[in-house]
């Protein structure tokens, strides 16, 4: 008889993340050109202004009207395709976990968890075994 060899992982050792099970098509629109960071006007002129977009409204704005050596700004164009909108860069669907009830129906090939953030340490923890125990990656682990 011959024998399985078991791999065995050290504790603390790098394990690789879990990979979704796509078709080709969502594959390449996942890798394809992302859009631009979209960033306010004057952001870098003065301190209290953040790089977080914010809408031009001024009369005589250049950005408003759409000068082309002016930023980007979002538009319809920068939609993303209909077969991807929604997921995780990684190619998971993004499911909301609060409690390990919640871990239940969760298809590992396709969906990945995020831990909701007022999630205490011991809960989260206890969802991370589950999580891993069932084969599911969890996006943001925090451990």
């Amino acid at each position: 008889m011959e024998e399985e060899e078991v791999e065995i992982v050290e504790e603390g050792a790098y394990v690789p993340k879990k990979k979704p099970v796509l078709d080709e098509g969502v594959k390449e629109l996942l890798s394809s050109k992302k859009k631009p960071k979209f960033k306010r006007q004057q952001w870098y002129q003065f301190k209290r202004l953040k790089d977080k977009w914010a809408k031009p409204k001024g009369m005589h704005s250049k950005l408003r009207r759409g000068y082309r050596y002016r930023l980007p700004m979002p538009s319809v164009g920068y939609r993303t395709p209909k077969k991807i909108r929604g997921l995780h860069p990684s190619g998971f669907k993004e499911v909301m976990v609060y409690n390990l009830k919640d871990m239940e129906g969760i298809d590992p090939e396709k969906e990945a968890i995020r831990i909701h953030g007022r999630i205490g340490r011991k809960k989260r923890e206890e969802i991370v075994k589950k999580a891993d125990e069932m084969g599911i990656r969890v996006l943001n682990r925090g451990i």
